[in-house]
């Protein structure tokens, strides 16, 4: 099996170079900066429509990249089980030797226990989070694809659930992307960067990771304030919807503030429209001030059985302990702290 995907990824290796080399060549033609002239800055969010260099556009998806969690649990018989799940991760800042990113913390937090219909408890042994780059990503798919060829799906893909607080059973594939068996085996071959969990937020949903420092483009955006969003701000999001291809998807905010019927702090959220799917997670959410994008949210979360109503966490709660070059531990975060309340990078 082992060779077989090692000669996988040799062919497709070999494409992806020849896709990359001409993916350069496209960007070095870029659009001439369209000039306005009637542009005011008034420090509100205005139209997508109103962004003064519409190749930033392009280039915020150039700022996002693929995270796969690959967890390991066993059931009460000692037997493994490797599970994958897949998100998104947004460029925040670089720093010396390493880029960070922010996420939402769902994408690198793994339930401590799961539980089968059919096999009963699973308790979780080790986990792993990479971070996967534009051709590392190409291979992926390419293997995937081909492997999807040349073998017909056997059997049916067993269901995980956890327990919530009143004991009601939530099914992890409302947010889970199942990944092929192969997908370990794969990693193993592609070798993508680890990433670290720097600073954890469960209850607002938000997470900074870093990995070493990547290379990319100068940053097509700044980091906004997320207060500042009225209804009907135009959006731009970002992600990996069902883990297909980085796509790009525009709406509107609908609702400032998350509801009250769900969420302890609705001021910590904001309600879009903007299509997403699983795999979105994490991605960055964008808005247009004064002819710029600015970051204002994290894709967390979709009402089920709701149309059109999308869950956004501010990104305030990631600019206000990420402040410089330090990370000040506060009040509902996890830090992987050097002092008491601080983590110097």
């Amino acid at each position: 099996m082992k060779n077989t995907l090692e000669a996988l990824v040799a062919m497709l290796a070999i494409s992806t170079t020849g896709c990359a080399a001409a993916k350069t060549n496209l960007d070095s033609n870029h659009p001439t900066s369209l000039a306005t002239g009637e542009n005011s800055s008034d420090g509100k969010y205005d139209s997508v429509d109103d962004l003064l260099n519409p190749e930033d556009v392009r280039q915020l998806a150039d700022a996002h990249y693929m995270i796969i969690s690959e967890s390991v649990y066993k059931d009460s018989d000692g037997k493994e089980t490797t599970l994958h799940s897949l998100g998104t991760a947004v460029l925040y800042k670089d720093i010396g030797s390493r880029s960070y990113f922010a996420t939402a913390n769902h994408v690198v937090h793994n339930e401590e226990v799961l539980f089968s219909f059919f096999k009963g408890e699973f308790k979780k042994v080790s986990e792993q989070f990479y971070i996967l780059d534009n051709d590392q990503l190409e291979i992926l798919h390419g293997i995937m694809h081909k492997l999807a060829e040349s073998k017909k799906e056997q059997g049916t893909t067993q269901e995980f659930y956890v327990n919530d607080l009143l004991g009601n059973k939530k099914n992890l594939s409302n947010y889970m992307i199942h990944t092929s068996s192969e997908m370990a085996s794969i990693l193993n071959i592609l070798k993508p960067k680890k990433i670290q969990a720097v600073a954890q937020n469960e209850k607002k949903d938000l997470a900074i990771i870093s990995a070493p420092k990547l290379r990319h483009r100068p940053l097509s955006y700044s980091i906004g304030n997320s207060n500042d969003l009225e209804r009907q701000n135009l959006l731009l999001v970002v992600g990996f919807p069902d883990g297909l291809f980085k796509n790009v998807t525009r709406g509107y905010v609908t609702s400032v503030n998350d509801s009250k019927l769900t969420s302890d702090d609705p001021k910590d959220a904001f309600i879009f429209d903007a299509s997403i799917s699983p795999g979105n997670s994490g991605g960055g959410i964008f808005a247009v001030r004064d002819g710029k994008l600015e970051l204002v949210g994290i894709t967390s979360a979709m009402y089920l059985g709701a149309n059109d109503l999308y869950v956004g966490v501010k990104i305030n709660g990631v600019s206000e302990v990420f402040k410089g070059n330090r990370i000040s531990c506060e009040e509902g975060w996890k830090c992987n702290l050097s002092l008491p309340y601080e983590l110097k990078l």
